[in-house]
Order: C-alpha cells, then sequence, then structure tokens
C-alpha cells in the first residue's frame, strides 16, 4: 500500500468515492479517513486510528465487502489489491471532523 496515494485519495475525495485497500498480511481491506467514514454508513467494520497515516482506519471483512458492493457502485476492482466505490449519491464531509475525533479520543482512552 502506497501511503502517498492513499493519503492524496482521502484529501480529494469527492463525497461519492470509497477506496478499499488489500492488507496481504492480515488478510482485509482497509478504508482510511473518508473512506473509512463512508463504509461506517454501509456497514459496521472494525474501526482504529492509524498512527501512521493520521487519520481513522475500517478493516473490513468478506461480510463487509459484500454489503458494499450491494450497496455501492463498483467502479474499479483489482482482486486482493484494490477497490473503488462510488455512492449512489453525495454523502459530503459534514460530521466527518467530528466523528474522526471522538474515534481518535476512544482509542486513547483505553
Amino acid at each position: 500500500m502506497d501511503k502517498d496515494k492513499i493519503t492524496l485519495q482521502e484529501e480529494t475525495n469527492d463525497g461519492q468515492s470509497v477506496f478499499l485497500y488489500y492488507d496481504a498480511m492480515a488478510g482485509v481491506y482497509l478504508a482510511y479517513g473518508l473512506s473509512a467514514y463512508y463504509t461506517t454508513m454501509v456497514t459496521d467494520p472494525y474501526m482504529s486510528y492509524s498512527e501512521l497515516m493520521h487519520m481513522p482506519v475500517a478493516l473490513l471483512r468478506r461480510n463487509h465487502i459484500k454489503d458494499l458492493r450491494q450497496s455501492l457502485v463498483k467502479l474499479e476492482h483489482t482482486q486482493k489489491q484494490y477497490y473503488h466505490f462510488q455512492t449512489r449519491q453525495k454523502i459530503g464531509k459534514e460530521g466527518y471532523e467530528r466523528w474522526a475525533q471522538a474515534l481518535l479520543a476512544k482509542q486513547y482512552a483505553v
């Protein structure tokens, strides 16, 4: 996974894109930033905050991917590497910052 590419995609997310990246070591897909936020509107992934990426991260299992495939439009997919989905309507970034800060605070409250 290319940290710079992920960061750029999430910073320029148009409010309709969900990007997933495959982590071969863990065998799961990961969504960062706004993409992670948008996944929570469709499914219930395991959420954390990536200190390396400085943004929220969602860990998605096979059943989560199935939920996303049923609810979103698949634009691009490379097996065990990458997904690019599009929401049916623009979601926007409202609430994202508050959500991300709450997730970060929850992680460090333990």
